[in-house]
């Protein structure tokens, strides 16, 4: 008689803990460089502050 062969199954739960580990390092990796950017909008925005104070001081000096 031949003999049959039985295979286990192999587990579906380590592809599946991959898939959730890149979803996760795609969205920091596209979600995390737009907050990065929010921090740019800040800096900016400073700089605007001191721009527009150092011209109101230096007209105030011209006065």
């Amino acid at each position: 008689m031949a003999e049959i062969k039985i295979r286990k199954k192999k587990p579906v739960w380590p592809w599946i803990l991959v898939v959730i580990i890149l979803a996760i390092l795609a969205f920091l990796y596209f979600y995390g460089s737009m907050a990065e950017s929010d921090d740019n909008e800040i800096d900016e925005t400073d700089d605007i502050a001191l721009i527009l104070e150092n011209s109101n001081a230096n007209t105030n000096l011209l006065s």
